[in-house]
């Protein structure tokens, strides 16, 4: 799973515009943190189907129901996927954070 989320990650640097300035997201830091571990399972569940119609209408069902899920519209997910790509620091920052939680749930601690 570490290594999915580092796939992820670097996905999100290598498309990132780099921003000089950081943006503020909309969404408390441990709600976002939440919904990017569902964000994750839904990109992994998608990842083998090759691009077009099908795995756009898959990706449209999943985000649908993640921003479902934890109560947000779906604008509000967008937006905050669109401000981590704008700000690889700020996504590593905060990928950095869930893989350490991760970890420790695999230890036990």
């Amino acid at each position: 799973m570490k290594n999915n989320l580092s796939v992820i990650l670097i996905s999100l640097i290598l498309s990132a515009c780099i921003s000089k300035h950081s943006e503020s997201l909309p969404l408390p830091k441990d709600e976002l943190k939440k919904i990017l571990l569902d964000v994750h399972v839904a990109e992994s569940a998608m990842g083998k189907l090759q691009n077009g119609p099908k795995k756009d209408s898959l990706a449209e069902l999943y985000y649908n129901q993640i921003a479902e899920i934890h109560q947000i519209d779906r604008e509000t997910l967008d937006s905050c996927l669109a401000i981590l790509q704008r700000n690889p620091e700020m996504a590593d920052e905060i990928y950095t954070e869930i893989s350490e939680e991760l970890e420790k749930k695999q230890l036990g601690k």
